[in-house]
């Protein structure tokens, strides 16, 4: 008569002692389990609707700015994405008075004067607020 009992090595199982009461204590062997990538989940951030500006509803803003006569200055701002080349303000008179007039929608705008190379505040302009450079940008409101 054959046992029905498997022996331990055609089962795959060793035999790793006996215990105590004299039963064979068989270690079962693991198979590694291949590691998935970790993902990486990022939060959903609702975006809100972008609110349509009318169109046409342009107002017209003047820039206006004293230094000394026959200096170059510009206006640069996230308007005109900081490209103070776009906007020349021009002394008409002679006397150090620039001014240039641009178009604007209605809403809030940071900007700077260009003059002579070096970016300046408004200095008729308490408004402004700290920029990402660790200097201040001007702040006007179109309503």
């Amino acid at each position: 008569m054959q046992s029905s009992k498997k022996s331990p090595k055609a089962s795959g199982i060793s035999r790793d002692a006996t215990t105590q009461t004299g039963k064979t204590a068989v270690a079962v062997k693991k198979t590694p389990v291949a590691k998935t990538p970790a993902v990486k989940t990022t939060a959903l951030v609702k975006k809100e609707p972008v609110a349509k500006k009318p169109a046409g509803k342009h107002k017209h803003v003047k820039f206006q700015v004293q230094t000394k006569p026959g200096s170059r200055v510009y206006l640069g701002g996230d308007f005109n994405e900081w490209n103070h080349l776009i906007q020349e303000l021009i002394d008409e008179a002679g006397n150090g008075v620039y001014e240039v007039v641009i178009a604007l929608e209605p809403g809030i705008y940071e900007y700077k004067f260009h003059i002579n190379d070096a970016w300046c505040v408004d200095p008729e302009n308490p408004n402004f607020r700290p920029n990402a450079m660790g200097t201040l940008n001007s702040v006007i409101i179109v309503e």
